[in-house]
């Protein structure tokens, strides 16, 4: 009798062991006609960024960066070539003036010295030009940012958001940089698949270059 007993306790421990993981029912399991309540949506009334980091981490920003950085690099190498090529031709005058007159060399150096300055002058518009397709591409990121940054605010019920480096003290949880870098790369590749979409239009045949019937002889 007490081995049944003991076997009997046995099988009751192992199936308690089963149930041990296994969520068990309660009241508040079984059916309810009651409708459940919703759960409180969360919200973070002040909102932070970084600004530099967006700017340096989205795709928009990093694209953006590498045009200018192009640009940038292909005016200097020019820079460089403009400089010595002016330093050989003012070389050149400097070799031949034991050669020339003074009337002649006067107005070389003149030559000289106006081309110089047409070729600073051209060099810095080039430079400002530069600067202004920096400062468009800047201004439409912002644009962006801002439409994302005013998304994100209303979807987390944010009535103020700061720039990080306004603020002295803050919770981490309460930095949205990352969402935004997000969000804009999502509405750049939106952007980017509709732009492979447009139909393209095929160029306008050359009428004149058809074949013309020939004459009947």
């Amino acid at each position: 009798m007490s081995g049944l007993r003991l076997w009997s306790l046995a099988v009751v421990a192992a199936g308690v062991s089963l149930l041990a993981g296994a969520p068990l029912a309660t009241a508040q399991d079984a059916p309810s006609s009651e409708t459940p309540q919703a759960q409180p949506k969360l919200t973070f009334p002040i909102l932070a960024f970084d600004r530099s980091r967006v700017i340096s981490q989205s795709q928009m920003g990093m694209a953006l960066e590498a045009k200018i950085e192009a640009a940038r690099s292909a005016l200097l190498v020019e820079n460089d070539q403009i400089y010595a090529d002016l330093e050989a031709e003012e070389q050149e005058i400097s070799d031949q003036r034991p050669m020339m007159t003074d009337e002649a060399f006067r107005a070389r150096a003149a030559e000289f010295d106006a081309k110089v300055t047409e070729v600073r002058d051209q060099q810095d518009k080039k430079a400002r030009d530069v600067q202004s397709l920096y400062d468009s591409g800047l201004e439409e990121l912002e644009t962006e940012m801002n439409a994302v940054l005013t998304r994100v605010a209303r979807d987390l019920g944010a009535v103020v958001v700061l720039e990080r480096q306004q603020v002295y003290l803050m919770a981490g949880s309460i930095d949205v940089s990352k969402v935004v870098i997000d969000q804009l790369d999502a509405r750049q590749v939106e952007r980017d698949a509709a732009d492979a979409q447009e139909p393209t239009t095929p160029p306008a045949e050359d009428r004149s270059t058809e074949d013309t019937p020939a004459s009947a002889d």
